[in-house]
């Protein structure tokens, strides 16, 4: 029998007879191992991008497009956690209730979160129309029409690329993980490929129409591709959402109560992380988010590739511990700690070489303060190591202890890094605060993991 565990070493066992084509076919066909391929070609394509963007933009615009960015990734998050539930709750519900149910499930998906990004993007647009966003993010260098122009195009394609990319929760919940991340990588390379042409094309125009055609470009090539796979979902589970099955509401009362905790998990994660790039623009200028974002994207690719690796984890934990598979949770949080042995030095490495990295990279003079890149380098390391255990504590909602961790976390962020501030530390008092909170994570998630699994042991 071959063993089923989704660790690589584990999954094809090496058999003499296998010819190096049939080898390479089973390796394709492992979704960790491609999950992280694919995601490597991402943050590859973007980092290529980067250059080309600050060149194109300026230091200052690049830094509004960053911002702009940022906000795309609070928009995800405000979907109620309904997208996060699916991840969870189908692999159970196919066990447990039958296709036609799942079908209701996912219909109820697509209409709840399109109600949901209608709602996000009339209040983004009435919050922006008040709120001086301009004086706010201290962007001083355009006017205050602009901004909101700008910003109120991109929250409109991120809201329906919200709805659109639901596709990637179901590619995941299915456990077909990798075409998540193909569907990324796709996306994003094509993203760098436009951006050249924008700039060949459109060298010398205003740079605000520099910043809304970049937005265009980023906005509907995403809706295609979101869409593209969508339609490859379904034909490859060769599944339409014609059922006459009907959620119970109290099922729907349910899934929606699992979803407000995602979707605090969500914004909590996103806060905690992205509000940095706001704190700096709000005290140091959008110029001074440069030398922060471009260390954070050298450590975001062994983040994002390995993230992309343990996504599928996230479902495969939940059908494991329905089924009450405790040795194999355990032989999987084993392998893992012996795994991120491997990734420490990785990032060691990561940390000595970063100055070189950026110096080639950017090829434009960035003052980076001291021990910034050491800094990013741990809670790098903080990051990946609490994921691991996170991601099985969503995959089988077990989530009060882990909420409760993030929304302390998170209330504490903003106070400590303006103390840090305003002890001299500049912007390393982002990443410092940062640093100093995620100690809890790295104690208290993996405890909560393990004590979960041995009390599943304990009643088996």
């Amino acid at each position: 029998m071959i063993d089923k565990s989704p660790w690589i070493g584990t999954i094809y066992p090496e058999q003499p007879h296998f010819t190096m084509m049939q080898k390479f076919l089973r390796l394709t066909s492992n979704h960790l191992v491609m999950s992280g391929f694919y995601k490597g070609l991402s943050g590859l394509s973007l980092f290529v991008s980067i250059p080309f963007l600050i060149r194109y933009l300026g230091h200052e615009d690049y830094g509004i497009w960053v911002l702009v960015f940022t906000l795309f990734q609070w928009v995800l998050a405000m979907d109620f956690g309904i997208q996060s539930s699916l991840k969870t709750k189908i692999p159970i519900l196919l066990q447990e209730e039958g296709v036609d149910f799942v079908k209701s499930y996912i219909k109820m998906t697509y209409k709840l979160s399109a109600y949901i990004a209608l709602a996000i993007f009339i209040a983004f647009a009435l919050f922006m129309f008040f709120y001086d966003l301009r004086s706010g993010l201290n962007i001083t260098f355009h006017d205050k029409s602009f901004v909101y122009e700008l910003f109120l195009i991109n929250v409109f394609f991120f809201c329906i690329n919200s709805v659109a990319g639901i596709h990637k929760s179901l590619y995941v919940a299915f456990l077909r993980g990798k075409f998540t991340e193909e569907s990324l990588a796709v996306n994003q390379f094509g993203f760098l490929v436009l951006t050249i042409l924008a700039i060949v094309t459109f060298p010398d125009i205003k740079v605000q129409h520099k910043l809304l055609l970049i937005s265009i470009i980023n906005g509907v090539f995403c809706l295609i591709v979101n869409l593209a796979y969508t339609i490859r979902f379904f034909k490859m589970e060769k599944m339409n959402l014609r059922t006459l099955v009907k959620m119970p509401k109290t099922y729907s009362t349910e899934i929606l109560n699992l979803g407000y905790k995602f979707m605090g998990i969500q914004l909590g994660m996103m806060l905690f992380f992205t509000v940095d790039n706001y704190i700096i623009s709000n005290n140091f200028g959008p110029k001074e988010v440069v030398p922060y974002d471009t260390v954070i994207k050298i450590f975001q690719l062994p983040v994002m590739v390995i993230f992309a690796a343990l996504a599928p984890l996230w479902s495969m934990f939940a059908k494991d511990y329905a089924m009450g598979n405790y040795k194999g949770l355990l032989q999987n949080f084993r392998k893992f700690n012996l795994y991120f042995i491997a990734i420490f030095f990785l990032i060691i490495v990561l940390i000595l070489l970063c100055p070189f990295i950026i110096s080639l990279w950017i090829q434009e003079k960035i003052d980076i303060p001291s021990s910034l890149i050491l800094y990013v380098g741990i809670v790098t390391l903080m990051r990946i190591f609490a994921a691991f255990y996170s991601y099985f504590l969503n995959g089988i909602g077990k989530l009060n202890k882990y909420i409760f961790i993030i929304i302390i976390s998170v209330l504490l962020k903003i106070p400590l890094t303006f103390y840090l501030i305003s002890r001299g530390l500049g912007i390393n008092s982002v990443v410092i605060s940062t640093l100093l909170l995620m100690l809890s994570w790295i104690i208290f998630i993996p405890l909560e993991s393990y004590m979960t699994v041995y009390k599943l042991r304990k009643n088996a």
